[in-house]
């Protein structure tokens, strides 16, 4: 799961097959759910064109989660999670946004644009708002509540390896996000922190009159 989409053709990744051997290691679930549950619900829910099989792991790999199609034969595919999701108070919606970011890449592949590898082609991000419109309020809980531990690197978003330490004695905030879920980023509807306030042109600039019906 990371923001970045592009891939020179000389880097176009391989399946992961180091990591293999962890994909088969099972992993109580920390969370009081159950991350295959979850994504076999989004999948009928929201992806029911999809007929392959999908099975979910715990492991440790780097990335905040990742999928690997077609890892175990052909339209078989993981999806695998970090430990750092399966602590207590890991809200259900990030997980659930997370299993539609990773099926969405089974039904909007990545491909090939010229010399560029699009992980993310245009495509993809089309199905994934109509799917996942809570998407910002998503991000913005990780990174209000896994800042410390995550980074940007080269393949995106990342899970430093002294997560634990880091997040040792740390409960993670209550998921509360503002609705509407797609509304505007309050760092884009207040910008520097609240100095600039820009209201959408929808919005009045003061509290309508009541009315009696």
């Amino acid at each position: 799961m990371g923001m970045h989409s592009l891939r020179r053709r000389s880097q176009r990744p391989g399946l992961l097959t180091a990591r293999q051997p962890l994909l088969f290691q099972p992993v109580e679930s920390q969370t009081g759910f159950n991350f295959q549950t979850v994504v076999d619900e989004v999948r009928a829910v929201w992806f029911p064109e999809i007929r392959d099989e999908v099975e979910v792991r715990i492991v440790a790999a780097g990335p905040v989660a990742f999928i690997c199609r077609h890892l175990m034969g052909r339209d078989s595919h993981v999806i695998a999670f970090h430990p750092v999701l399966n602590r207590p108070g890991t809200p259900i919606a990030l997980v659930r946004f997370i299993a539609k970011h990773e099926l969405t890449h089974i039904i909007r592949p990545p491909r090939w644009d010229g010399d560029w590898y699009l992980e993310h082609p245009p495509e993809f991000w089309e199905r994934e708002f109509q799917v996942a419109p809570e998407r910002f309020a998503c991000w913005a809980w990780t990174y209000r509540n896994l800042s410390s531990c995550l980074r940007h690197g080269r393949d995106g978003l990342s899970v430093v390896g002294t997560w634990r330490r880091r997040m040792a004695g740390i409960a993670p905030a209550p998921y509360m996000p503002h609705l509407p879920f797609d509304d505007v980023p309050w760092s884009v509807l207040c910008p520097e922190g609240g100095a600039q306030l820009r209201l959408p042109p929808v919005w009045a600039w003061r509290p309508q009159a009541m009315t009696s019906r």
